[in-house]
């Protein structure tokens, strides 16, 4: 145990001696702290919601993370498909939903240990738990996509768009009364919640 080499100290118990080894491995960023994850956004979907919840989960885990993309303009998605950055083209990605999210670090973005993906992996995996949403990430993809997540059923909201929007006219982003109607779909009890208490 590498860590411990030159010290004398002894652990009262085992959770302090995983937070020191913790610590020998992560040591604390010189930077500024982050702000926390206090104030929920209920008007952008259900997954914008959920990825804060996730941000939160990573913050509380002792990572700082943020959302930097949930719904992205088609011509966007364009772009990312033209530089072999996205497998998706435009009206075919969840982001063009808001459907999905892409959770980073703040201040390194992608250029982050495995072991903070894993964080995220296990963050996510709790949150689909806790509000009973099947959530699919990206960072065990083949196009591996470790900062993607996405609510697998997403592709439902892709044709019922298709089907109100697509079919009789020009693309366009999903409306707040459909972001409305899909936060009440997924999350009915947080959106019943959110209705009280207004």
């Amino acid at each position: 145990m590498t860590f411990l080499q030159g010290r004398e100290k002894r652990f009262r118990s085992p959770r302090e001696l995983f937070r020191a080894a913790l610590a020998a491995v992560f040591p604390t960023e010189k930077m500024q702290v982050p702000k926390r994850q206090t104030a929920f956004c209920y008007v952008d979907g259900p997954m914008h919601y959920l990825g804060q919840q996730i941000v939160k989960r990573m913050q509380d885990a002792g990572h700082p993370a943020v959302i930097i993309e949930c719904y992205r303009p088609p011509e966007r998605q364009r772009k990312l498909k033209a530089q072999g950055r996205s497998k998706a083209g435009p009206w075919e990605s969840p982001h063009q939903f808001f459907e999905a999210v892409d959770i980073v670090h703040p201040s390194l973005g992608w250029g982050v240990s495995e072991a903070y993906w894993e964080a995220l992996a296990a963050c996510v995996r709790i949150v689909s738990e806790a509000y009973g949403v099947e959530l699919v990430h990206g960072h065990n993809w083949r196009f591996r996509d470790s900062a993607h997540i996405e609510i697998r059923d997403w592709r439902l909201v892709r044709d019922r768009h298709r089907k109100r929007v697509l079919d009789g006219g020009e693309a366009r982003r999903p409306s707040a009364a459909e972001l409305c109607e899909r936060f009440a779909e997924v999350l009915p009890a947080v959106a019943a919640d959110q209705q009280r208490r207004k």
